[in-house]
Order: C-alpha cells, then structure tokens, then sequence
C-alpha cells in the first residue's frame, strides 16, 4: 500500500557543480512540485487581449526569474536571490544546464515525463 510520501516530491535539493567562465560554482536544486510547474509555465506565457484578439505575450525573463527564486535553495559561494538574479549571461548561460528548462515543463504538461535533474 502507498504512503502518503509516494506522492510528494522529493525535498532534498541535488548538488550540481557547474563550470562556468568566472569558475566552479556549486548549486543546489530541487525539485519543482506539479503546481509550481503550472506556475512557472503561466510566467512564460500569457495571452493578451486587444481588440478583441488574443495574442501571447512571452516572458523569458518571467520565466528564469521564477525557476531561480524557486529551484536553487544554496549556493557556493554564498550568492543572494538577487545576486542569482543578477548573473553574467555567460554564468546564467552555464546554470541553465541545470535547471528545469521550458521544454522539460511543456512536455509535461502534455502527459509526458519531466526530465529528471541530475
């Protein structure tokens, strides 16, 4: 029989260490919940009305904003929310690799299976 754990996400964040042209920087990540995927979706993608038409309107940096703030739980060094919102793009550029990325949600949310971080 189940328990009540089996259907919860796991609350351990992975190690990844991620190289990047400023050097090694080590991040923690967890894992985001089905409901902070639809959030995270939802900043991506909006849809627009004018003059009686919808049109989205994406958000790239609505995006990332939301998978920073929420996915990565430590640093080291040591880097505030802000300062991870604030990153090189070439050091953004690295981390990415990391981090859920807009596919892995979109083809959940098709029935699919998110990748897996490792």
């Amino acid at each position: 029989m189940a328990k009540a754990n089996d259907f919860l996400i796991s609350t351990n964040p992975s190690r990844h260490e991620v190289e990047t042209p400023a050097g090694a920087l080590i991040v923690y990540v967890k894992p985001l919940s089905w409901l902070q995927q639809q959030e995270a979706i939802s900043k991506f993608v909006d849809f627009v009305i004018t003059d009686g038409e919808a049109a989205p309107r994406i958000d790239f940096g609505g995006y990332w904003e939301y998978i920073l703030t929420n996915c990565i739980t430590e640093t080291e060094p040591h880097l505030t929310k802000t300062q991870i919102c604030n990153l090189s793009p070439e050091v953004g550029n690295e981390l990415a690799k990391v981090l859920p990325d807009l596919e892995d949600l979109t083809g959940a949310l098709g029935g699919g299976e998110p990748a897996p971080l490792e």
